[in-house]
C-alpha cells in the first residue's frame, strides 16, 4: 500500500463524481421507523448528494417537495433518472439559496466520500443553516467494518483511502459521527442502531437543531 498523502495533495486526483452508483431501491434509512414517521405528513425535502436519485425519485412520487443539490456531472451520468425527477415536479440546483428552508435534508452515504474534512464541515453546516428550526438530518454513512475493499486495493488518503476508480472512501463509528455532527451545531442524535452497536457496517442516524 502507498504511504499516506495530506488532503492538500491526494484531494487533487478524487473524482467524488465516481463513488455514484445506479441502485434500483431508496436507501434503507427510509424504511427505518422512526424516519417513515417523520416522512408520514408532506415535507419540503433536501437531498444532498443524490446520484441516480433512488431516494429523490421514491419521495417525489409520494407527494414531497423534493429539491436535489448535486453537481452536474450527475444529471449527464443518469440522464433518465434526472429527466423523470423533473417531470415529476422534482428541482436540482447546484447551490444552496440563502432563502431556502427545509422540514427535512437526506444524506445518504455522501459524507464519506468527501476527501477534504474541511469541505465535510462546511457542508454540514449548510445541511444545519437550511433546516427548520425544528428540521431534521437523515444521515447514512459507511462503517469501519464496510471498509475493507478500500482498505486493501486504494491508497492511504488524509483520513481515508483513494480507491482505484478515483473516488475517496472513509469510515465512521458512532462515536466519530456524534462528535462530527455536534461540531455543527446539531445538538439531538438517535442512533437507528442497537445502543450496544459502535461500529455498524452502515450507520445511520436522525439529527435535529433541538
Amino acid at each position: 500500500m502507498a504511504r499516506s498523502t495530506t488532503p492538500g495533495v491526494c484531494c487533487k486526483h478524487v473524482r467524488p463524481d465516481n463513488a455514484a452508483r445506479l441502485f434500483a431501491n431508496p436507501a434503507s434509512i427510509l424504511f427505518n421507523r422512526a424516519v417513515v414517521e417523520l416522512l408520514s405528513p408532506k415535507q419540503r425535502i433536501m437531498e444532498v448528494g443524490a446520484g441516480c436519485l433512488r431516494n429523490a425519485l421514491y419521495l417525489v412520487n409520494r407527494g414531497h417537495s423534493v429539491t436535489v443539490l448535486e453537481v452536474p456531472q450527475m444529471k449527464e451520468r443518469f440522464p433518465d433518472q434526472y429527466e423523470k425527477f423533473g417531470e415529476h415536479g422534482g428541482v436540482i440546483v447546484q447551490r444552496w439559496s440563502s432563502r431556502s428552508k427545509f422540514d427535512i435534508v437526506i444524506l445518504t452515504f455522501v459524507i464519506e466520500t468527501i476527501c477534504n474534512p474541511a469541505v465535510r464541515a462546511a457542508l454540514l453546516r449548510g445541511v444545519y443553516e437550511h433546516l427548520t428550526f425544528s428540521g431534521s438530518l437523515v444521515l447514512s454513512a459507511r462503517g469501519p467494518r464496510d471498509l475493507l475493499t478500500a482498505q486493501n486495493k486504494g491508497i492511504r488518503c488524509g483520513d481515508g483511502f483513494r480507491t482505484p476508480n478515483l473516488s475517496f472512501a472513509r469510515s465512521y463509528t458512532r462515536g466519530q459521527m456524534e462528535r462530527l455532527l455536534k461540531n455543527v451545531g446539531f445538538t439531538t442524535l438517535q442512533f437507528l442502531h442497537k445502543e450496544s452497536t459502535k461500529e455498524p457496517e452502515y450507520l445511520h442516524v436522525l439529527a435535529r437543531k433541538k
